[in-house]
């Protein structure tokens, strides 16, 4: 019974990593499982040290994506203003694509919006097509890598909980 308990966790967990693509909380909404389990699930299983060590992870996977998205502007010439723009734009840009493909539409207007907004901050600027085509491109990418890192530390976090859950079963 641990083990079918343990996958329907496992599976629960999944779903809600998917929507760390959708640029939705899905490693926050893992987290608030974990507190559920920990606060009403069966004794010793999911405790809440075991769930601070989950939430430090999923802070480190925050930072990592946004520090990824710096990064990658700044790597591509982004000014502190055309990183702005870019964080602001991949987050308007997954707010308005949300409704679009069954919600991944927020995956591409976040990618988007990221370019789109640090490429117009840079052309505000002043800077060549050229150049702000460079940087926003790094914004691109930076935010790319950033969804990814972010998605790796959920898979983390369902891995340790998933394990953590069957082997604890008495």
């Amino acid at each position: 019974m641990s083990l079918i308990l343990g996958l329907g966790l496992g599976l629960l967990l999944f779903c809600f990593l998917w929507l760390n693509l959708l640029s939705l909380p899905g490693n926050w909404l893992m987290l608030a499982t974990l507190c559920l389990l920990a606060w009403a699930g069966p004794e010793g299983r999911i405790t809440w040290g075991f769930v601070a060590l989950m939430t430090g992870l999923a802070l480190l996977g925050e930072i990592f994506e946004f520090v990824a998205q710096l990064v990658g502007g700044k790597r591509g010439g982004a000014s502190r203003a055309g990183n702005l723009a870019g964080i602001v734009g991949s987050i308007a840009g997954a707010i308005l694509g949300a409704p679009f493909g069954l919600g991944l539409g927020s995956l591409v207007g976040a990618l988007a919006g990221a370019w789109t907004g640090c490429f117009a901050m840079e052309l505000l600027r002043q800077e060549t097509r050229h150049v702000a085509a460079q940087a926003a491109w790094g914004a691109f990418w930076g935010r790319s890598l950033g969804l990814v890192g972010k998605s790796a530390v959920g898979a983390v976090i369902i891995v340790m909980s998933v394990a953590r859950f069957v082997s604890q079963a008495a």
